[in-house]
């Protein structure tokens, strides 16, 4: 009876004592961060920030709350009397970005300082022209580019040259096929790449429960083409913005 009693007694102090703060996460250039994780050390109690960077979780004074987010430095903050009557706002400092290593191994040294740096600032002024004028890069997948009834068949008749390849594969259907598996690939690296940048928790607080994700991913990028350009550009914020966008719609379905 005793321990009834002071476990009744322990939840009723803790109503009375739990409180909320809320708070509003940005990046240095003070635009709001969506997506944040807001992880209050003491309880273990964690929440997201909305669209506009807004949260709201329990914490007392003196409780360290933890922000963490893909591409910024974690930081955080611990409560204080005056963070418990309004809200604050606590800001992410973007990682730096690791420079890739110049290679010079194409360049044969010679051990002559003066040959040597000529060589290599003749390097430098080739790949600076290169830039200048676009030249392409090597592409990040490589692979065969399929067939194309206008450029490989109306485009070599005109020009008188026939291409028995190309139009083999686009009546065997080999190109239809071959452009197919092509986007399945893309499709594919886009949903990892989504899920790499967030958590199950993430999809669950939207109301998508872990065996739904996969399709909600794949609904929002046939119905939200702006999301495949954001995660081409690296950009998980507009990412999950579209998403966010999406999600009604596929609620509703």
């Amino acid at each position: 009876m005793f321990r009834i009693v002071l476990m009744a007694f322990l939840c009723f102090a803790t109503n009375i004592f739990a409180q909320s703060v809320s708070g509003t996460v940005t990046d240095e250039d003070h635009y709001a961060l969506p997506a944040v994780l807001v992880f209050n050390l003491r309880t273990e109690q964690k929440t997201y920030t909305d669209l506009t960077g807004k949260f709201t979780i329990d914490a007392n004074e003196s409780d360290e709350l933890r922000f963490v987010r893909a591409g910024f430095e974690r930081n955080f903050t611990i409560i204080r009397p005056m963070d418990l009557s309004g809200p604050f706002t606590i800001s992410l400092t973007r990682t730096a970005q690791e420079i890739e290593e110049v290679q010079v191994s194409k360049i044969k040294l010679t051990g002559d300082l003066n040959v040597d740096s000529r060589n290599l600032t003749k390097a430098d002024r080739t790949a600076a022209v290169e830039a200048a004028v676009g030249v392409p890069g090597p592409p990040e997948k490589p692979r065969e580019t399929p067939a194309d009834f206008k450029k490989n068949v109306l485009g070599a008749l005109l020009s008188l040259s026939v291409q028995p390849q190309a139009i083999y594969d686009l009546i065997s259907g080999d190109a239809r096929r071959q452009k197919t598996a092509y986007r399945y690939e893309d499709l594919q690296d886009n949903i990892s790449w989504i899920q790499a940048h967030t958590d199950e928790e993430y999809f669950a607080k939207m109301g998508i429960p872990a065996d739904k994700i996969t399709a909600f991913l794949q609904f929002s990028m046939a119905a939200q083409p702006e999301l495949t350009a954001a995660i081409r550009k690296k950009n998980i914020s507009r990412a999950l913005f579209l998403l966010e966008e999406t999600l009604p719609k596929f609620l509703n379905r």
